[in-house]
This record gives structure tokens, C-alpha cells and sequence, in this order.
């Protein structure tokens, strides 16, 4: 009798049977878990794809609004070397030999004096010769114009080259005492960007 009990004993007194049942259950709990956690890593790695996109095309655009912006910086370079070439570009101050030189008893050291001989109307001309013959903003420039008697003084003056054209005065182009000493006879301003002349007096 006691074989007929050990066979007939029911299957879930058996203790691998209860074995069985829990690594079911603890392998259904962890897989629903792991549902969830799959998830939560799913939208991070969801949102992770959007911003990588999202960055990616503000990359293309700054790229593109780099490329334009460095396209009109280099054709706004073009055009002012076109422009500043064609101002230096005078063939009537080409044409001129300006023999430039310090100026005696200047304290400064910015004072240059050049003398001529021609039929020309320097504040035409200024801003080419200022390109041409300017080492730097500091300098004051006299052009003692023996033809017409004059002495034609160029400056930079708040960006601008300032022009003033005096009587000349005997001697005036050996000593920075004497230099500019005759009567203003008139006064311009050239625009350094565009080479416009603007009688003031």
C-alpha cells in the first residue's frame, strides 16, 4: 500500500513542482518590470534621436547663414578693393612727381612737405594721393603748388580727409613755423569711402 500513496500523490505536493511555479512567477514579474523599463529607456532614447535631429538641422542652417554671410563679406571685400583701387587709380596724380619730405622744426614728426609745378586742383585729388602717399592717420601732408601759389594741406579729420588751401608764403615749405601761414583760401572735406568733396569755406 505504502507504493499505491507515493504514486497517487497529488502533483502539487511534489516539491519541484512548487519550484517550477515560482520561477514562472518571478520570470512573469520580471518580464512585465522589464516591459516598463524598456519604456522608460525607449522615450530618453526617442528624444535623444528628436534633439540629435534637431541639432543637426540648426548645424545645415548655421552652416548655410555662415556660407551667405562669409559670400556678402567677400563681395563687399571685392567691391571696396574695386573701389579703393579705382580711387588710387588717378592717371592725372600718377602723372606727378611728388618728391616727399620731413618738414624742418617739426616737432611732431607727422608733417610732410612735397613740392610741384602742375595745373592741378589738389582737393580732386585727395583722396588718391592720400592712398598713395599716407603712412599713417597722423600724418599732416603740404603740397606747395608753385603754379597757383598755394599750399594745400590734407589731414585725416574725423574720418574724413580735411583740405585747406592757403596762400603760399615765400619760404614757408623749409620751416614748420612758417608752413600754412598764408590765407585760407578754402577749405574741403573728402569722404574716405566714396572720395566725394565737400566745400566748406
Amino acid at each position: 500500500m505504502k507504493n499505491k500513496e507515493k504514486a497517487k500523490k497529488p502533483i502539487f505536493k511534489k516539491w519541484w513542482f512548487w519550484v517550477i511555479v515560482v520561477i514562472i512567477l518571478v520570470g512573469a514579474c520580471g518580464g512585465g518590470g522589464s516591459k516598463e523599463n524598456n519604456k522608460e529607456t525607449e522615450t530618453p532614447a526617442t528624444e535623444t534621436q528628436t534633439e540629435a535631429v534637431a541639432e543637426t538641422e540648426t548645424e545645415k542652417q548655421t552652416e548655410i547663414q555662415t556660407e551667405a554671410t562669409t559670400e556678402a563679406q567677400t563681395e563687399t571685400e571685392k567691391q571696396t578693393e574695386a573701389e579703393t583701387e579705382a580711387a588710387a587709380d588717378d592717371p592725372e596724380l600718377d602723372a606727378i612727381d611728388f618728391h616727399i619730405s620731413d618738414v624742418r622744426n617739426d616737432v611732431t614728426g607727422n608733417w610732410r612737405i612735397s613740392t610741384i609745378a602742375e595745373n592741378i586742383q589738389m582737393q580732386d585729388h585727395a583722396l588718391a594721393y592720400y592712398k598713395k602717399y599716407f603712412k599713417n592717420d597722423n600724418e599732416i601732408h603740404g603740397i606747395v603748388n608753385f603754379n597757383y601759389k598755394t599750399t594745400t594741406k590734407i589731414m585725416v579729420l574725423s574720418g574724413q580727409l580735411d583740405v585747406s588751401i592757403y596762400e603760399y608764403v615765400d619760404g614757408e615749405e623749409h620751416d614748420a613755423k612758417e608752413l600754412y601761414g598764408g590765407m585760407l583760401l578754402s577749405e574741403y572735406f573728402v569722404n574716405m569711402d566714396t572720395g566725394e568733396v565737400e566745400q566748406i569755406q
